[in-house]
């Protein structure tokens, strides 16, 4: 975002038609090249390594298929910088260096990664159909030793988005009332919003919300979409309720500008969080010890015919995945699904030998693993394979 752009003007609500998403769901799920497909059969999940021996740190991992190869790719962010791995030529174990600046977060939306990057951290924007061209064209090599500071920004492979610095934690949610796609930033001084705008195609600043009523350690820092409001809710942490069917959520109103926050009890006791994902309009998935709980947005939980307020794992899960019909629970030597309905186990990998730790979800599952023996040793980098679409 250039300094002296005008925030969008924000259109007018539109709800998408049925055959709208339909269409972007087929065009999701196109053909790519890379792993082949495995069957999505009960208890079918399986680990596919994509490379062995890898020396970074890494801190996430976002997806991406190149729209004219189909290719697709890996993108490693880890405290080395931001790489990427072609997924159609695993055979040469090679990962490629996009940016070389620490990286804690990424997204990938229509063909531009952002990233929050450095050590004092911006929200970096990275045009990937220019930075793969730059790759495999040999006219570009001129280009690519000019220093990035005196190149044209319109010709620019990664640019810094204004007023970003310090961010800290960011979150990503697509209103499907709308169709418009915010991004929120998490500042020591507040939080920031942004819409994403497809002529331009970047995301916007609409919104700044100074404050210091927010923790400096956020547990959490996820949006909740609701019908009757613009913008989105943000969550920044769940407090214990009076019993173990309640909670209480701590939200922001990114919508109200006289009232943002929720009463915040300073005595209150907080969940140890590990996951919040909303699945619909007053449903969420709280997910802490070993626990998966469905609470409405008023924090009672919530049971149905289609699925179980509760989900109880044997094991202390470290991250969660939410699917169409249940759970996967990583945990430190595997992982183990469970269906919603029937609280059944729909998926189980373990192996002791081995520590096992996710990296990112967002369209491909990606795995780390050491050994248990030597847990310094480098990694092998995994995707799961033979299980349904994450939500």
């Amino acid at each position: 975002m250039d300094g002296h752009e005008m925030p969008p003007a924000v259109p007018p609500r539109r709800k998408l038609k049925k055959s709208d998403q339909q269409q972007q769901q087929s065009t999701h799920h196109a053909a790519s090249n890379g792993l082949p497909p495995t069957p999505q059969v009960h208890m079918g999940a399986c680990f596919l390594k994509v490379f062995n021996g890898c020396p970074l740190h890494i801190n996430c991992t976002a997806s991406w298929v190149h729209p004219e190869t189909r290719d697709q790719y890996i993108f490693i962010g880890a405290n080395e910088g931001l790489y990427t791995l072609n997924l159609n030529e695993i055979h040469e174990s090679t990962m490629d260096l996009v940016h070389a600046r620490r990286c804690v977060w990424l997204y990938v939306i229509k063909d531009i990664l952002m990233s929050l990057s450095g050590r004092t951290t911006y929200l970096y924007r990275h045009d990937l159909m220019t930075l793969h061209a730059r790759q495999t064209s040999r006219f570009s090599l001129s280009m690519n030793k000019i220093p990035e500071k005196l190149v044209p920004r319109r010709l620019q492979v990664t640019t810094k988005v204004s007023d970003t610095k310090g961010c800290t934690m960011c979150c990503v949610g697509k209103n499907t009332y709308n169709g418009y796609r915010y991004l929120c930033g998490a500042l020591a001084s507040g939080v920031i919003l942004m819409q994403w705008y497809e002529p331009l195609r970047k995301f916007m600043l609409l919104k700044t919300f100074e404050t210091d009523q927010m923790p400096a350690q956020l547990p959490v820092f996820e949006m909740f979409i609701l019908p009757e409001l613009e913008y989105p809710l943000v969550c920044y942490g769940v407090q214990r309720g009076h019993d173990d069917n309640h909670v209480k959520f701590d939200l922001l109103n990114l919508n109200n500008l006289a009232d943002w926050f929720t009463d915040v009890d300073p005595t209150a006791e907080y969940l140890p969080v590990v996951n919040i994902t909303q699945i619909q309009k007053d449903t969420v998935l709280v997910c802490y010890d070993q626990y998966v709980k469905v609470f409405s947005l008023n924090g009672r939980l919530k049971s149905s015919r289609r699925r179980q307020a509760k989900l109880h794992f044997d094991c202390v899960i470290v991250s969660l995945v939410t699917l169409q019909d249940s759970v996967l629970a990583f945990h430190k030597h595997g992982m183990q699904g469970r269906s919603f309905r029937a609280n059944e186990v729909t998926q189980e990998i373990c192996d002791k030998t081995r520590i096992f730790r996710l990296l990112g979800s967002d369209r491909i599952i990606c795995i780390e693993s050491r050994p248990t023996a030597d847990p310094t040793a480098d990694s092998s980098l995994y995707v799961l394979a033979g299980h349904e679409n994450t939500y």
